[in-house]
């Protein structure tokens, strides 16, 4: 007899069948994409008149000053200088100015940084990752400048600039691009900055802060209504007619709008949900569509989030997850996570113990992000302690902790609070006696 509850393999070729004969959702899925740059940004009119007006000046072949662009996160910084930089190619009829991007995020060292700025001129690898003295490559960048753009204009983009400026070598490397058209002899070119932070200057060199100057250009965030403006022009380029329920739009937009009027969380939540339809094989996307959209973009950031936290940090949600795993109460203090992460770093060379302070800095990080309640409650003259739960599944947290290479090991970890051969007095571990 066939048990009802037998796993059944998934079949691939059955699948891939079912949805070529499916209905079609999208007409071009790009267009919800952080990268696709539309034929005209709502509500950006004011922030790309000032970096119209202050770009403009290369059309004439002149060079325009280096400018910084602040906005939280999905604001549409980026857009808005790619959107810019469209426009002013069109109306350029000879030099045509290059634009260089650079993702700080990921190409964050000042080698790198070259490297990639000549690479991207020379339209090959022809600087390796490493190895080469950066001044060799400095120097070479230089001569490849006056060469290859000649007469024109380069505008070297750094987004996430403030990646750089907080590193090693980051006032030096913002130095020497804000001051490259002291050694160029006919190239000339301007640095734009894009970051989510005001304040990321206060840890910069005066002299950097004077070569980046005073022109600055501040993103704000979008509201429900203007998010919503930005969706529905983006739905008619990317679905087809008739498939969004009605509802879909302004509920994207006002989940996002929670997220500090993020713009990119908006589309990517549409896409989603779009995407999830499609899946099912489903003629439309509708408000359930979203909300399942919803559960699965936070799931997906929590991965990103602790996977970028740093390492103390983790090992403060390592020592939660195994107090999670054996305390059969599910009943976590504070003061036991303090003991564990203990545990865990004199195990690890290297790695310090933190003070009862900063792993309660830490827990009140993981709160704000979502991943764990912390409840404060007072134990009478013992004082106040937190009562600490994982807000996730601890399976969905394990496998995350153990894709991390630092983490991995520690997970074996047996916490002594648990041992049975252990005891606890006056808030010491002892082993018991035999």
């Amino acid at each position: 007899m066939t048990n009802n509850n037998e796993y059944k393999s998934f079949n691939i070729d059955q699948f891939y069948k079912k949805y070529l004969k499916g209905p079609i959702i999208f007409k071009n899925r790009n267009a919800l994409a952080p990268s696709y740059i539309p034929v005209e940004l709502p509500h950006r009119d004011k922030e790309i008149e000032e970096i119209a007006g202050k770009t403009a000046c290369a059309l004439r072949g002149d060079t325009p000053p280096n400018m910084l662009c602040y906005g939280m996160t999905g604001t549409g910084k980026t857009a808005t200088i790619r959107y810019v930089s469209h426009k002013i190619a069109q109306h350029t009829k000879t030099n045509v100015p290059w634009w260089i991007y650079i993702n700080c995020s990921i190409i964050s060292t000042p080698y790198r940084i070259l490297a990639h700025i000549y690479n991207t001129i020379i339209g090959s690898e022809k600087i390796p990752p490493t190895g080469l003295p950066k001044d060799v490559i400095f120097k070479n960048l230089l001569g490849l400048l006056d060469y290859k753009i000649k007469d024109s204009i380069c505008f070297l983009v750094l987004d996430e600039i403030d990646m750089i400026a907080n590193g090693r070598g980051g006032n030096e490397i913002l130095y020497d691009l804000t001051r490259l058209n002291e050694n160029l002899d006919s190239c000339r070119t301007s640095l734009i900055g894009i970051s989510n932070k005001l304040k990321f200057k206060d840890s910069l060199d005066p002299r950097v802060i004077s070569s980046l100057g005073k022109d600055h250009i501040t993103f704000p965030v979008y509201n429900a209504k203007e998010l919503g403006d930005i969706l529905d022009k983006r739905a008619k380029i990317a679905f087809n007619d008739d498939v969004l329920k009605e509802g879909v739009i302004s509920l994207c937009a006002a989940l996002a709008a929670k997220e500090h009027g993020d713009a990119r969380k908006a589309l990517q939540l549409l896409r989603k949900a779009g995407e999830i339809a499609e899946r099912f094989q489903n003629k439309n996307v509708s408000r359930e569509h979203v909300n399942k959209a919803q559960f699965e973009l936070e799931r997906d950031h929590t991965i990103d989030y602790i996977k970028g936290m740093p390492l103390q940090a983790q090992l403060v949600l390592t020592s939660i997850y195994l107090l999670s795993l054996y305390n059969k109460n599910n009943v976590i203090i504070s003061g036991d996570v303090y003991e564990i992460h203990s545990e865990l770093t004199n195990k690890m060379p290297g790695v310090r113990s933190l003070t009862r302070r900063r792993i309660s800095d830490y827990i009140n990080n993981l709160v704000l992000a979502g991943i764990i309640t912390a409840e404060k409650k007072s134990m009478g003259k013992y004082g106040a302690t937190k009562i600490i739960k994982l807000c996730d599944d601890p399976s969905f947290l394990g496998k995350i902790l153990e894709s991390i290479d630092k983490i991995k090991e520690g997970l074996n970890h047996s916490p002594s609070l648990i041992q049975k051969n252990k005891i606890r007095i006056n808030n010491n571990v002892f082993r018991k006696l035999n």
